[in-house]
């Protein structure tokens, strides 16, 4: 893998989680009214995106050999940022800790290294048509 290449597929989960940090700095975000549990949905998708982006830093021969654990890893790593996140939060005004967040933050992290699987694998069998 080129240099190039692999600041390219690093540089997503930087952005994400630098964004993640700058938004869970605000004292209050825009909320939707009267929809139930969209803060958890919220935290779902963000952390979906960091998640898939995370497991871009595994080499595609690590993922090869042992998905198994590229999968645990990547999703501890969004865990863990989720964590410090919500640890963050606490110091913000008007912003909580809250382990419920950190739960959707884990669950959005682990189904994105999920869909991140499910395209190198796709991306692989239309590889293998190709040929």
């Amino acid at each position: 893998m080129r240099l190039s290449q692999a600041i390219l597929l690093r540089l997503p989960a930087l952005l994400i989680a630098g964004l993640l940090w700058f938004l869970s700095s605000q004292s209050t975000l825009p909320q939707p009214k009267g929809i139930f549990g969209w803060d958890k949905l919220q935290h779902f998708l963000a952390y979906g995106a960091l998640g898939f982006a995370v497991g871009l830093w595994a080499f595609p021969s690590f993922w090869k050999r042992r998905p198994a654990l590229a999968l645990l890893l990547a999703t501890l790593a969004g865990s863990a940022y989720g964590a410090i996140d919500e640890f963050h939060q606490y110091f913000v005004p008007g912003r909580e800790c809250d382990v419920w967040d950190w739960i959707a933050d884990t669950l959005g992290a682990f189904l994105g290294v999920l869909a991140l699987m499910l395209c190198m694998r796709i991306l692989k069998m239309n590889g293998k048509k190709g040929n």
